[in-house]
């Protein structure tokens, strides 16, 4: 029901009004209900957006520029994937599962991990198929992302 038909609706319950197809009251109605109608219309895309699983366009792109760079190349149920993906990682687990959620969130598939925990080092060898900049952008994530106390050595596989 449109906000027209919701007015409508509701004065002619309380009985005082007569609303008439072209009377002064219902071309009100109708100039209020084509504003709020376009109103409703913006909340309701605006509720959508906010929710990284139910956004499609500037929910994902604003939350992406936020994190450092829009991923347009990826559709979009893998760009929210990897928005929840961040999202979870927040608070900073160290454990070999959160490790492979942040490369993950960076849009990687294939790599694996050796841990040297006694000396407190993690190699790990990435054999998606990237490009420089992507490269670039996975190791300043792991940089960001990875705790401090580890030694990360990154081997992208060619």
């Amino acid at each position: 029901m449109g906000s027209y038909d919701s007015m409508k609706e509701k004065l002619n319950a309380v009985g005082i009004y007569s609303i008439d197809e072209n009377s002064n009251i219902s071309k009100e109605l109708s100039a209020y209900s084509e504003g709020l109608d376009s109103l409703f219309e913006t909340l309701d895309t605006m509720t959508k957006e906010y929710f990284i699983e139910t956004a499609e366009d500037f929910g994902i792109e604003r939350r992406e520029k936020f994190l450092g760079k829009e991923k347009e190349e990826y559709s979009t149920e893998k760009r929210r994937e990897m928005l929840m993906l961040q999202e979870q990682n927040m608070g900073g687990k160290c454990t070999p599962d959160a490790f492979c959620d942040i490369l993950r969130s960076c849009g990687l598939t294939d790599f694996t991990f050796t841990e040297l925990p006694s000396s407190f080092r993690l190699s790990i060898t990435i054999n998606d198929t990237l490009s420089q900049e992507q490269k670039k952008i996975v190791t300043e994530r792991i940089k960001l992302e990875f705790p401090l106390h580890l030694l990360v050595a990154i081997n992208f596989s060619e």
